[in-house]
């Protein structure tokens, strides 16, 4: 009988435990949410978003060689919940950005240069071009496992350098 509440209890600390790990960039959905309500506070956001592409799509066509002419006409037409609506949307967008980017960078799993299939040793190859790509936003290398049985390739966050390195820490 005792059974259905350890496993409720179970449920609720993986809840709470999401919601601690991940308060930051959850704060941050809710900002996004607000800047959408107030750039389109008329409470139709699907009716609003389609009009207003609409308009944009046709005063780009219409006003192609004059782009100065349809950011004029926008500014215009922009109302100061609608400004602070972007300035909101556009803000938290870039702290979700830098967030995860940090999370990638200080996440040991992929820092760790032993292969996550069979913890084997691994050593650098050549990157892929798109792994050039990714390295701008963060540094990636690739690494193929040395055991012949598994061969496992992928990324690792970090520099690179040497095989045995710890993830590095943070400094506060």
């Amino acid at each position: 009988m005792s059974a259905p509440e350890p496993q409720r209890h179970r449920r609720s600390s993986r809840l709470r435990q999401f919601l601690q790990t991940y308060k930051f960039e959850i704060a941050w959905l809710l900002i996004i949410g607000l800047g959408i309500f107030l750039v389109f506070e008329r409470l139709n956001i699907r009716t609003s978003l389609i009009a207003w592409l609409r308009r944009l799509a046709g005063a780009m066509q219409h006003n192609a060689g004059d782009l100065g002419g349809v950011l004029d006409a926008f500014l215009a037409r922009t109302t100061l919940s609608d400004a602070i609506g972007f300035v909101l949307i556009l803000g938290a967008l870039g702290a979700i950005v830098l967030r995860v980017r940090w999370r990638l960078l200080h996440n040991p799993a992929l820092a760790l240069l032993r292969c996550p299939k069979c913890n084997g040793n691994m050593h650098r190859v050549h990157r892929h071009n798109v792994d050039h790509i990714i390295s701008f936003y963060v540094p990636v290398r690739r690494y193929r496992c040395t055991n012949d049985q598994c061969r496992w390739t992928g990324l690792r966050v970090g520099t690179g350098h040497g095989s045995s390195r710890t993830p590095a820490r943070g400094r506060s």
